[in-house]
């Protein structure tokens, strides 16, 4: 029976980069027995006639799309059905898995980097689609009940526990492709700092996203590191909002671990945000920026 390594993120955890090194090195696949099949692949629709017009059949495949996990069951996801699709294959689901807490952040920047997102923390953190997105248990069971039992491999996301600390090369050495044998990605620019970010969303709003507007938040961005002002990188959440997240997650992670394996036994995680160190006078900007972008709505 062909295999199938199905990689369905989650956000926030190098899949873009594998997905490049996955499509830039199509002959090294090809060598190893795999096809790769990328993005969007997330609804029968497409993934059913990208099947049926492989012209290696016996080749295993690599599916990539971390909106499997994210859209999973709705309108922009039909899961049950993309699972028929492969009813053929021995399915591996392959989920990265990032500390809540980070992966909140994380995302959360990404949107004001791309100007897509919701305008402040506490929209994005009310966002039913985040909340969602959080499920980690009740979606993990999903593609188990899909796939059967012992298709779930979980891996941490933390450059600790990924090999390498790379999430290209841990997810090449998961599934034992030799990395000396690929062209791998070179590093991508970085998001800019969180003071940045929370002052360019501020004239973001009602502006539209034209070429023009891009531009000048990008020279307003170096404006701001080259004239005295020394950005920071910092987490966005209170410490009511980290004990929430420390209280509802780390239970439930310590029982993923349990259940699936991966990450370090007990807690998935090797660390975990101590409350004490966090730093709520950090969070001046932030509650500037909400209170401000509130007056406009």
């Amino acid at each position: 029976m062909p295999k199938v390594i199905l990689h369905i993120g989650t956000m926030k955890t190098g899949t873009t980069s594998i997905q490049e090194t996955l499509s830039n090195n199509a002959d090294v696949m090809s060598r190893f027995n795999y096809t790769y099949v990328g993005p969007p692949m997330r609804t029968s629709a497409v993934l059913g006639p990208t099947i049926k017009a492989l012209t290696d059949t016996k080749h295993d495949l690599i599916i990539s799309d971390e909106g499997l996990w994210h859209f999973a069951d709705s309108k922009r996801s039909d899961t049950h059905k993309l699972a028929g699709l492969l009813r053929g294959y021995d399915v591996t689901v392959l989920i990265y898995l990032r500390r809540p807490d980070s992966f909140l952040n994380s995302w959360f920047q990404q949107g004001l980097k791309s100007g897509t997102g919701a305008k402040t923390m506490s929209q994005f953190l009310d966002s039913p689609f985040v909340k969602s997105g959080l499920e980690f248990s009740k979606r993990i069971k999903r593609f188990e009940t899909l796939f059967g039992a012992g298709s779930i491999k979980l891996r941490a996301y933390e450059k600790s526990q990924l090999k390498g600390g790379d999430a290209v090369l841990d997810f090449l050495h998961v599934t034992n492709l030799p990395a000396e044998d690929f062209m791998l990605p070179q590093p991508k620019n970085k998001t800019p700092d969180t003071d940045s970010l929370l002052l360019r969303s501020l004239y973001q709003r009602d502006l539209g996203r034209s070429s023009k507007l891009l531009a000048n938040l990008g020279k307003l961005n170096q404006h701001l590191s080259n004239n005295g002002y020394k950005g920071r990188r910092y987490n966005l959440l209170t410490k009511a909002e980290l004990q929430t997240i420390i209280t509802t997650y780390q239970p439930e992670f310590s029982r993923l671990q349990s259940e699936y394996g991966g990450g370090v036994s007990p807690s998935f995680f090797e660390s975990w945000p101590d409350i004490e160190n966090a730093n709520n006078s950090l969070l001046d900007l932030r509650m500037v920026q909400e209170e401000m972008l509130s007056l406009e709505s």
